[in-house]
């Protein structure tokens, strides 16, 4: 009997070993097949993307180019697995669970990551309001858990809109994994999501077994992650080699005031903690037209290269520039052009089966385990062609470590260092200006009067961040002025018989205040004037004034985490 259970447990810890580093993250998404279909039941498409560890889960370019499954090299019970339903199955009635198992659409094994995505047609009742998820183990050995199950999860609701009448299409969500974050360096991660139905989107971390599994945030997470409806994460590791999985819910509004969401949408991401590289800067990738939306029309012939620049010398290469795609998108082998350049060939022919928005990411990685910031692009493929996308949801994720930047302003330089707190950003600025003022009348003989006027200012800068897309981050602020003046009068001497002396004093005090929807200017000015006349044989006398006024407006600050982004700077 103790042989047996020996053997039992000895088994399990083969199994888990085997079966528990082959998840690394996917998204979930569906549309309508026809979004003004009136009649019961109701055709959707849906789309599951997942990623595997490529050395447990092989895929080739020719498994890519045929669009084949992607081959394990053990049994995984997950591969077996079917898109179940999890939640209000009773609206669901006559959904049939599609499989799991994907084609290959992308490799890496310099990141050790292979993509698979699949997309199948089924058939739901109307107004049915249900979640679909794929529930298994385990996800790679994590911090938080050796042997995580995951669980990714997907509402999908068919009631017709109250705005236009039609069913609603689910965003899409999408992102590479792993993102390499260097250590002790807070970084932002931008989830790149789009909404064919240009619908208010925004994240928020998943919560609850099925939507989750064994990690659910922010337990899952370093201590002082945070997350932004504009799913934007700031994140910092402390330990070289730590794995963490992100899992983040993207909800589509039918308004910017309704708190119900039309349908929700799962992303799921390992991050990883590396070593900061000897150079400061990470390489660039990017599509060669540059476009943020390629429309293309079915059967014809996409082509193009995805660029990579190496920014740190010949001493370092570029080892990889991994993708997430589609299926059918073939890639050549990374080439060297020079130094600095390097590039893929990519080809697409579109199938019907492709219709609508097509979704393509790529991140390049140096010899020095730096990563670029995630690139995506998108593809509007049509029937008939057209010559310009018709939404343009925001696909394109930004990161981003802290930095100080000095910025010339006017004619006042200042050096800013810029830290997150929520939507709030900081920098200070000090200013120093002197000015002297002689003002002397006399009647018979020599005056000499020296008035000097020296003030300090000292101006703190709250700077507000308004992210209306990845592209258009734009710095407003408020101000909070402290000002000290300090005037001092000294030595004057008359030999005269009559003197007049004149003194004006003039005082303009200016605060301004910008916001992303109000603006404020107030000018305040005071100006004295005064007029002495003195009558004197000889008069010797020494007057010192010295005034202090400090006049500061507070803001409430609650620092959190200090990140950079490259934006452009207002000052009104």
């Amino acid at each position: 009997m103790t042989r047996i259970l020996l053997f039992i447990e000895f088994f399990t810890l083969i199994f888990t070993v085997i079966n528990g580093t082959h998840f690394h993250g996917g998204t979930i998404t569906w549309h309508p097949l026809n979004s003004s279909d009136t009649g019961s039941p109701v055709a959707i498409v849906i789309t599951q993307t997942y990623l595997w560890t490529w050395s447990v889960a092989l895929c080739t370019s020719s498994n890519i180019a045929s669009s084949a499954s992607i081959s394990f090299t053990h049994y995984y019970p997950s591969t077996s697995s079917h898109l179940d339903c999890a939640l209000n199955c009773a609206t669901a009635t006559g959904y049939v669970a599609p499989p799991i198992l994907p084609d290959c659409t992308d490799a890496s094994s310099a990141q050790d990551t292979t993509v698979g995505q699949r997309s199948d047609i089924v058939y739901v009742p109307r107004n049915a309001d249900f979640t679909v998820a794929f529930a298994s183990s385990a996800w790679r050995s994590l911090v938080t858990n050796s042997a995580a199950d995951w669980s990714i999860a997907s509402r999908i609701e068919l009631t017709p809109r109250s705005d236009n009448g039609l069913y609603n299409n689910a965003p899409i969500a999408t992102v590479m994994s792993p993102i390499y974050i260097p250590q002790h360096q807070p970084t932002a991660i931008h989830i790149p999501i789009g909404d064919a139905d240009g619908d208010i989107m925004r994240c928020r971390w998943s919560s609850g077994t099925t939507e989750c599994g064994h990690v659910c945030p922010p337990g899952s997470l370093p201590s002082g992650t945070l997350i932004f409806s504009n799913c934007t994460i700031i994140i910092t590791g402390t330990n070289i080699g730590d794995w963490f999985a992100v899992t983040v819910m993207v909800e589509d509004f039918i308004s910017s005031s309704s708190t119900t969401p039309l349908s929700s949408v799962p992303v799921q991401f390992l991050v990883h903690v590396v070593a900061p590289s000897s150079c400061s800067t990470p390489p660039e990738v990017y599509e060669l037209s540059n476009k943020s939306c390629i429309p293309i029309t079915v059967g014809h012939t996409f082509t193009s290269h995805l660029i990579a620049i190496n920014n740190c010398g010949s001493s370092v290469t570029i080892i990889d520039i991994s993708t997430l795609s589609f299926a059918g998108m073939v890639q050549s082998s990374i080439i060297q052009q020079d130094s600095m350049t390097y590039y893929k060939t990519l080809s697409w022919i579109p199938t019907t089966s492709q219709l609508g928005y097509q979704v393509m990411c790529a991140m390049a990685l140096d010899s020095q385990n730096s990563q670029s910031a995630q690139y995506c692009f998108k593809f509007y493929v049509s029937q008939s062609g057209v010559s310009n996308c018709p939404e343009q949801p925001q696909l394109q994720q930004r990161r981003a470590h802290p930095q100080q930047h000095q910025v010339q302003q006017g004619k006042m330089r200042f050096r800013f260092s810029i830290s997150l707190e929520e939507n709030a950003y900081y920098c200070s600025t000090t200013s120093t200006s002197t000015s002297t003022t002689s003002s002397s009348t006399s009647s018979t003989t020599s005056t000499a009067t020296t008035t000097s006027t020296t003030t300090y200012t000292t101006s703190t800068y709250v700077l507000l961040l308004e992210i209306k897309s990845p592209l258009d981050n734009t710095f407003y602020y408020r101000s909070t002025t402290s000002t000290t003046s300090t005037t001092t009068t000294s030595s004057t001497t008359t030999y005269t018989t009559s003197t007049s002396t004149t003194s004006t004093t003039s005082t303009t005090t200016t605060t301004s205040t910008t916001t992303s929807t109000t603006s404020t200017s107030t000018t305040t000015t005071t100006s004295t004037t005064s007029t002495t006349s003195t009558t004197s044989t000889s008069t010797t006398s020494t007057t010192s004034t010295s005034t202090t006024t400090t006049t500061m407006t507070t803001t409430t600050k609650r620092r959190m985490a200090e990140v950079f982004f490259t934006s452009n700077i207002k000052i009104d």
